[in-house]
């Protein structure tokens, strides 16, 4: 048995049909378990990159709509117009102060 991309087994035909029951058995189940392995991994990789997708639209969200505020209502709120991108990054609560 040889092994192929990311060091999965790989076994030909002809290797499979020389191996007992035994060995086909423990064969499959590890291969199952690999690919549970591989399938959790890409699960967890889009998930992730789901979540920074849905953060960063909700960053630029934020962003158009305190850049589309005139200076009195930002500063209501207690933040400059250059203070903007800082204030969404830092997570920073910015609600009227009225």
């Amino acid at each position: 048995m040889s092994h192929g991309h990311y060091g999965y087994p790989v076994i030909w035909p002809s290797e499979w049909k020389a191996l007992t029951p035994a060995q086909k058995g423990k064969l499959t189940r590890r291969l199952i378990r690999y690919a549970h392995t591989a399938r959790s991994r890409a699960i967890g990789r889009v998930l992730l990159g789901w979540a920074r997708y849905v953060r960063r639209r909700q960053v630029m969200r934020d962003l158009a709509t305190l850049s589309a505020m005139d200076d009195m209502m930002l500063k209501d709120i207690g933040v400059s117009r250059c203070q903007i991108r800082g204030a969404i990054q830092s997570g920073t609560d910015l609600k009227p102060s009225r």
